[in-house]
């Protein structure tokens, strides 16, 4: 068993090793600069709320415009259109996903061809942009050709991500989107530390009274984040053939956040549309224009984070029925022989497990407002210069990647202890 046992260790340490090589050569390919193009007056355009935004939800970065700008972002929306459709919208995708390992190969195969176009979509979109800011400098020469290739290293870039993301999930530690997207929120950290600092710098000094209130503030939410993640309701479940036990240890776990951090990215990419769509025309001749578009949907604005606050209310409520799928769960427990005390199989099932996630969608919604939300009235009101908007989005992520990851680390020490178990009780020859 000893041999095992270290052969358990192993496996570990190699997903370890193996995360980290596949992010630092994510992080290489990250400097990997496109044709074309003027890094240095690009990094004017860093500021933009609404690039900013995207950035952090794809773990891209638009500061540099490398060939990883557009990061996991087209990935991560194939994967939430690819399951919107499997919830009865397309029967054929509905047929797939209860086809077992063969229908989530075909429905994994679909989720990439769609990144791919979804990538090159945004590509030409990004390309569209810079057409529109040639007035600051950033392409280097206004040719289609030149264009052509930005789209293509774009799209080629969002595809490696994709796979990239793919081999963390199938051969490292977590859920590789989560880890790329963490890893890029980690790393620009300091910056963000420094940003603060500085905003709260006068030449008379620094201003410690803001700074200690976004500490403590900052602190106060990151433990109650872990807390909240850590929640979870269970509904009780009892087996047919087990009538002897009323088995109190059986239950189905049902997170307080049943979507997760989804509700937040779709808010943000919604509110980052208008704002992007602007960049498209001629600053004079949509001066008015853009003035209401930024009061209406920038996070700079009370408007526009009242508006935020209230899409991921929706998106939470639209998404938890979507995430669980009550039908699916109703139809699987009556194929183990499962129920819940009280409730008849099958529609009924599905009917309460609906009722039970609408239930928790009050107060996930409210947590996810609440954490969106805060920090943002808190930097607009100390600092307009202040970018401290997706503080509690950031925590989010990295509590969420890191509870995966260490779920996943002991579900592999409970392997080892099963093995322990297995050669203690039982000789095998």
């Amino acid at each position: 068993m000893s041999n095992q046992k270290r052969e358990s260790q192993k496996n570990l340490l190699r997903r370890i090793g193996y995360t980290i090589g596949i992010l630092l050569i994510y992080d290489l390919l990250s400097y990997v600069l496109i044709p074309g193009v003027d890094p240095r007056q690009l990094a004017k355009l860093a500021s933009i709320p609404a690039l900013a935004m995207i950035s952090t939800f794809s773990g891209g970065g638009f500061q540099n415009l490398s060939l990883m700008s557009m990061g996991v972002g087209a990935y991560i929306s194939a994967q939430i259109i690819v399951q919107l459709l499997q919830t009865g919208v397309v029967p054929k995708l509905t047929e797939w996903s209860k086809q077992g390992k063969i229908g989530r190969h075909k429905l994994t195969q679909l989720t990439r061809y769609l990144t791919v176009i979804l990538g090159f979509v945004q590509a030409i979109g990004i390309v569209a942009s810079l057409n529109s800011l040639l007035q600051f400098g950033i392409v280097i020469v206004d040719s289609w050709w030149n264009y052509l290739v930005i789209g293509i290293v774009l799209t080629a870039g969002s595809f490696i991500a994709m796979w990239l993301a793919d081999q963390i999930t199938d051969k490292g530690l977590g859920n590789g989107i989560s880890v790329i997207i963490t890893a890029g929120i980690i790393k620009k950290l300091p910056d963000n530390i420094q940003q603060v600092y500085d905003s709260l710098s006068t030449t008379a000094g620094t201003n410690w009274g803001p700074l200690i209130i976004l500490i403590v503030v900052t602190a106060m939410m990151a433990v109650f984040i872990v807390w909240y993640n850590r929640c979870e309701y269970r509904l009780p479940i009892q087996y047919s053939r087990r009538e002897n036990k009323t088995s109190n240890d059986s239950y189905l776990p049902l997170k307080l956040i049943v979507p997760g951090v989804v509700p937040i990215i779709f808010a943000s990419s919604l509110l980052s549309i208008p704002q992007l769509i602007m960049m498209f025309f001629d600053s004079k001749d949509t001066a008015y224009i853009s003035s209401v578009v930024n009061k209406i949907f920038s996070l700079s604005s009370s408007v526009g984070v009242t508006l935020y606050g209230v899409l991921i209310v929706l998106f939470t409520y639209l998404y938890s029925i979507v995430q669980v799928d009550p039908e699916r769960l109703a139809d699987n427990l009556t194929k183990q022989d499962a129920y819940i005390p009280g409730i008849w199989p099958g529609d009924d099932t599905a009917i309460y497990i609906k009722k039970r996630l609408y239930d928790l969608a009050l107060p996930g919604a409210a947590f996810l407002s609440l954490i969106s939300i805060v920090p943002l009235f808190i930097s607009n009101s100390i600092s307009p210069n202040l970018q401290l908007g997706l503080t509690g989005s950031n925590l989010l992520i990295i509590v969420g990647t890191l509870s995966d990851i260490g779920r996943q680390i002991e579900g592999l020490k409970l392997k080892e202890g099963y093995y322990d178990f297995l050669s203690e009780n039982y000789a095998f020859e």
